[in-house]
C-alpha cells in the first residue's frame, strides 16, 4: 500500500484567461499579475518538502511550476508531462469560452449558461466540444481522462511512500478530478487561479483534503 500526498495548483492566470479564450494544448504565457501569484504560493508552500514536482509541458505550466517551486529552499527538478495537459479543445481552441457555451445552452433549450453549466458534468461538457468540433481532433471525456489518470500514475510512480507532490493543473483538468473524487462539480472558487487543492492517496483511492 502506498500513500502520497498531491498539492495541485492551478496554473497561474494567462492572457487566455485575461481574454476568456479555450486554452487547452494552446502555449499561452502567464501574465504579470499571473506570474506574481505563482510565486506567492510558492511562498505559501516553501515549507512543505516536496519529493517530486510535475506539470504540463505547455508554457504556462512550466512557468507556473518554476515559479512556485524558484520559493522552495531545495526543491526538486520540475518535470514536465504532456499526459498532465488539459483536454485539448481541437478547432474550439482559442475560440471565446463563453460565446460557445451560450450557444450550446440556447441548442439546447436552457434559458440561461449557468443553468446549463450546472446540469452538465465536465465529460459531458467535453464530449460537447468532441461531437461539434468541425476539425475533428476534440478529445472526449474519455480520452481524456483515460490520458490524465496515466499521467497521475506517472506521479505516483516517481513519488515515493508517504512522499509529497506539487502538480501543476490546469482548472478544467482539475475540474474533471474533483468531480471524480467527489461526484460534484466544482465551484468556480475552487477552480480559479493560483489556488490550491490538496488531495490523499492511499493505494490508487484519493480524497480531499478540507482546507
Amino acid at each position: 500500500m502506498k500513500a502520497i500526498t498531491l498539492y495541485l495548483v492551478v496554473t497561474g492566470a494567462t492572457y487566455f484567461d485575461q481574454l476568456d479564450r479555450f486554452q487547452g494544448w494552446s502555449g499561452t504565457p502567464l501574465t504579470p499579475d499571473g506570474l506574481a501569484a505563482s510565486q506567492a504560493v510558492g511562498q505559501q508552500l516553501s515549507t512543505v518538502k516536496f519529493d517530486t514536482a510535475f506539470a504540463s509541458d505547455t508554457s504556462r505550466g512550466a512557468q507556473t511550476g518554476r515559479a512556485i517551486l524558484s520559493q522552495q529552499a531545495a526543491a526538486p527538478e520540475l518535470q514536465l508531462k504532456p499526459a498532465l495537459r488539459a483536454p485539448f479543445f481541437g478547432g474550439f481552441e482559442g475560440q471565446e469560452q463563453a460565446a460557445v457555451w451560450s450557444g450550446f445552452a440556447t441548442k439546447l433549450g436552457y434559458p440561461t449558461v449557468t443553468a446549463f453549466e450546472i446540469d452538465q458534468t465536465p465529460a459531458e461538457l467535453q464530449g460537447l466540444l468532441h461531437d461539434h468540433d468541425s476539425a475533428s481532433l476534440a478529445e472526449n471525456g474519455d480520452e481524456f481522462w483515460q490520458r490524465y489518470t496515466a499521467g497521475l500514475a506517472q506521479v505516483t510512480a516517481a513519488t515515493p511512500d508517504q512522499g509529497q507532490a506539487l502538480v501543476v493543473i490546469d482548472a478544467s483538468a482539475l475540474q474533471t478530478l474533483i468531480y471524480d473524487i467527489t461526484g460534484q462539480v466544482a465551484t468556480p472558487q475552487r477552480l480559479a487561479a493560483s489556488t490550491i487543492t490538496i488531495v490523499d492517496q492511499v493505494d490508487g483511492q484519493r480524497t480531499l483534503r478540507t482546507n
